[in-house]
């Protein structure tokens, strides 16, 4: 009968490791693999991605606010050229008398609430310094 392999802790916290980890997190700038280990006589937290890009813990923070902001605002322009696209599809459906005119108008609606939702996240988020 084998012999059950202790299981080592996958959430451990940073200080509670010495070698270096994988963590559940991509790089801000290339999307690679992070890992963090500990460096120098203070033993500073450092995260480090496969083609080299390092953080530290606040650097790191700021990368990912700076990132999540960038992806908001992408998602709401995108939203903002669907309610144009649909607004002109509309104005074709409208031509031909179409019955699917009140589903276009629907979505309208809700790509334009999906956008200022999103807006509204975006001013509303504030990273901590």
């Amino acid at each position: 009968m084998k012999k059950a392999r202790p299981q080592t802790k996958v959430n451990a916290p940073p200080s509670a490791l010495c070698e270096p980890r994988l963590v559940p997190l991509s790089c801000p700038d290339c999307f690679g693999v992070l890992r963090f280990e500990r460096e120098g006589p203070r033993e500073h937290l450092i995260y480090q991605c496969q083609v080299d890009h390092r953080y530290t813990s606040a650097s790191l923070l700021h990368a990912k606010e700076a990132q999540l902001e960038r992806t908001l605002w992408s998602a709401a322009l995108l939203l903002t050229q669907m309610m144009y696209a649909y607004q002109d599809h509309l104005g074709e459906l409208k031509k031909t008398k179409d019955d699917k005119q009140p589903h276009v108008r629907r979505r309208i609606n809700e790509v334009r609430k999906q956008c200022l939702a999103i807006r509204t996240m975006i001013e509303a988020t504030h990273a901590v310094e």
